[in-house]
C-alpha cells in the first residue's frame, strides 16, 4: 500500500462527503495557491442566518468554570438564551479574559452582528493579540450559534450549509509515555471493538530540538504499529513541532516507508519555511496549523503551501466563525481541512458540526481515545463511537446539552449589559 500526496489530497473532498470509507482516488496535481485577500476581516461572511437581525439583544454572559472547562451561557432580552465553551486548559485565565476583554463587545448587540462583534473584539484587544483573547472569544462566540440554531429549531451544521451525518473518526493518541508494543495493542482492540478504520500516532518528543521521547521510541513505534493494525488502516502521526527539517525528513521518509498518510506538525509551528521544506521534500503529506489564530498568518501558510492539509482548531480559532474562514480560504486552494479537535470537550460537538457542512472536509474527525475524566459528564448525551463513525448531533443548536450536575460544582461569574 502506498500513500502519495497527490493521490491522498485528490480523494479527501469526496471522503469527507460521505460517510462510507474513502474510495480509491484518481491522481491529480497541485492546485495554485489561493490569493491573499487584503480585507480586514475579510470578505463577508456567507450565511443567511447572520444577514438578517433578530431585534433581540445580548444581555448577559455568565461562565461556568471547572478545572480544564469553562462554559458560557448566553442570554438575550427575550430570555432566549445559548451555550458554548472556552477553550480548554487554564480555563480561569480564559473565564477571566472573557469577561475583561471580551463580555463588553457582545453586551447590548444583536446575535445576527456576529461577524462585526467577532472582528471588533480581536482589533480591540490588538495590544493583547491572538492566544487567551481567541480562547475566551470562543465560548461567548459558540453560544452565539447555539443560540441562533434554536430560534431556527436547527442543528449550528444546518446554518452553516451542512446537514447532520455520521463522521468517520480516527482514534488519536495522546501518549508519548506508551511502549510501542502497549501502543499497537491497544489501536487493535479500539480497532476491533469500536470500529476505528483510522489511528494518529505521536512521534518525536513535544518541542523536542530533533529528540525523541526516549532513544528509538518513535523508529519501533512507526513500524510496529502498521504491523499490528494491518495495511487497511489509515495512520497518522503527530511531531507537536519536534524537528529541525533534516530531521523532520528523516522521520518522513520513515512514516512513507510504513505508508502513514498524515505527517502533522513536523517542525515547530512558527517556522513557516522550515514546514514548506519538510512539505517540498516529502510525497507524504504534511499537515498543520493546530495553534494558528490569526488569518493573516493562515493566508500566507496557505499561499506558499507550508503543509498540504489544513488543521484550525475552532477553540484557538476564536470560534466557528474564523475557522469557517480558514476552511474557505483553503478550498479556495484546493486544500482539505482536517480540524484539530484533541479532548473530549465541546471542541468534538464543534468539530463535527463543521466537519458536516464545509465542502472540503477531510475524510476524518479526530477523536481522542484517551481518558479525560474532566470531560466526562460536561454534556447530554455523549459522543460514542458506532462502527468507526460518530454521529453529529442533530437536535436544535450544538444538539448536547449541558449537564446540571456539571454546573452545580462550578464557579460562576456573570457580565450584564
Amino acid at each position: 500500500m502506498t500513500h502519495s500526496r497527490r493521490s491522498f489530497l485528490g480523494g479527501l473532498a469526496v471522503a469527507g462527503a460521505a460517510c462510507t470509507r474513502a474510495p480509491e482516488p484518481e491522481p491529480r496535481a497541485r492546485p495554485a495557491a489561493a490569493p491573499t485577500e487584503p480585507v480586514i476581516g475579510g470578505p463577508p461572511d456567507p450565511y443567511p442566518v447572520l444577514q438578517e437581525k433578530t431585534g433581540l439583544k445580548i444581555t448577559s454572559l455568565e461562565t461556568f468554570t471547572q478545572g480544564h472547562v469553562s462554559v458560557v451561557r448566553l442570554r438575550t432580552d427575550d430570555g432566549s438564551e445559548g451555550w458554548g465553551q472556552i477553550s480548554t486548559y487554564d480555563a480561569d485565565i480564559s473565564a477571566t479574559v472573557l469577561h475583561r476583554k471580551v463580555a463588553g463587545h457582545f453586551l447590548g448587540r444583536d446575535p445576527a452582528d456576529l461577524s462585526d462583534v467577532v472582528d471588533r473584539c480581536i482589533e480591540a484587544n490588538y495590544k493583547f493579540p491572538w492566544s487567551y483573547v481567541c480562547r475566551a472569544l470562543t465560548g461567548a462566540e459558540t453560544a452565539v450559534w447555539d443560540l441562533l440554531a434554536k430560534r431556527a429549531d436547527r442543528p449550528v451544521c444546518a446554518l452553516i450549509g451542512g446537514a447532520p451525518r455520521p463522521i468517520p473518526a480516527y482514534g488519536s493518541s495522546m501518549s508519548r509515555t506508551i511502549s510501542p508494543g502497549d501502543e499497537a495493542k491497544r489501536l487493535v482492540r479500539l480497532r476491533d471493538e469500536q470500529g476505528f478504520r483510522a489511528f494518529k500516532v505521536r512521534v518525536g518528543k513535544e518541542n523536542g530540538r530533533d529528540q525523541d521521547q526516549w532513544p528509538g521510541r518513535t523508529e519501533a513505534l512507526v513500524p510496529t504499529v502498521r504491523r499490528a493494525v494491518g495495511e487497511s488502516i489509515s495512520l497518522k502521526a503527530d511531531g507537536n513541532s519536534c524537528y529541525t527539517p533534516p530531521k523532520a525528513i528523516e522521520v518522513g521518509r520513515l512514516l512513507e516507508e510504513h505508508a502513514y498518510d498524515h505527517f502533522e506538525e513536523p517542525c515547530p509551528y512558527w517556522e513557516l519555511e522550515w514546514t514548506a521544506e519538510v512539505t517540498a521534500a516529502l510525497d507524504l503529506p504534511v499537515a498543520g496549523g493546530e495553534q494558528d489564530n490569526d488569518l493573516a498568518q493562515w493566508r500566507r501558510m496557505i499561499a506558499m503551501r507550508a503543509v498540504d492539509i489544513v488543521q484550525p482548531d475552532v477553540c484557538y480559532m476564536g470560534g466557528l466563525l474564523r475557522t469557517l474562514r480558514v476552511a474557505r480560504m483553503a478550498e479556495k486552494a484546493g486544500m482539505p481541512c482536517v480540524p484539530h479537535a484533541a479532548n473530549l470537550a465541546m471542541v468534538t460537538i464543534f468539530t463535527l458540526h463543521l466537519l458536516a457542512a464545509i465542502p472540503n472536509a477531510g475524510p476524518f474527525l479526530e477523536y481522542s481515545i484517551e481518558d479525560t475524566p474532566w470531560a466526562m459528564g460536561l454534556y447530554e448525551p455523549a459522543l460514542e463511537v458506532v462502527n468507526g463513525d460518530v454521529p453529529t448531533p442533530a437536535a436544535p443548536g450544538w444538539g448536547v446539552r449541558v449537564s446540571p450536575s456539571w454546573l452545580e460544582k462550578a464557579e460562576v461569574e456573570r457580565s450584564e449589559a
